[in-house]
């Protein structure tokens, strides 16, 4: 458990350096300041939502409209998404490395050797 405390802790970090070098790129190639969330911040608009995975605010908008991450529309008009729910529906999307794929096969390989050794009667 502590482990993945540390792991995230470090993913935070690490995203929180890929949003800076990201909004130095915008910058660079746009000439205007990315519209990036402040780390504390729990609801992003459309446009923080962007900047915040790299995205263009018409991918944002189409998510919302296919429904494919929770969104909250107070007073009717402005879309705002949590945080929380953005990370979440990114790592729901993750795909996995091929050694993770690779350590998985070998770890059910395992459970099941042992698994069929222990369902075999000795003959006395």
């Amino acid at each position: 458990m502590a482990s993945e405390v540390q792991e995230l802790s470090h993913v935070l970090k690490e995203l929180a350096e890929i949003k800076t070098l990201l909004s130095v790129v915008i910058e660079q190639k746009t000439g205007e300041k990315a519209p990036l969330p402040p780390a504390d911040k729990e609801f992003l608009t459309v446009d923080e939502a962007a900047a915040f995975i790299g995205a263009k605010k018409s991918y944002i908008y189409h998510l919302t409209h296919q429904k494919l991450i929770p969104f909250s529309k107070p007073g009717g008009n402005r879309v705002l998404i949590k945080k929380s729910d953005l990370l979440d529906w990114v790592e729901a999307n993750r795909i996995k490395s091929q050694g993770e794929i690779q350590k998985e096969v070998a770890e059910l390989v395992a459970g099941s050797r042992r698994r069929a050794g222990r369902g075999r009667r000795r003959l006395s």
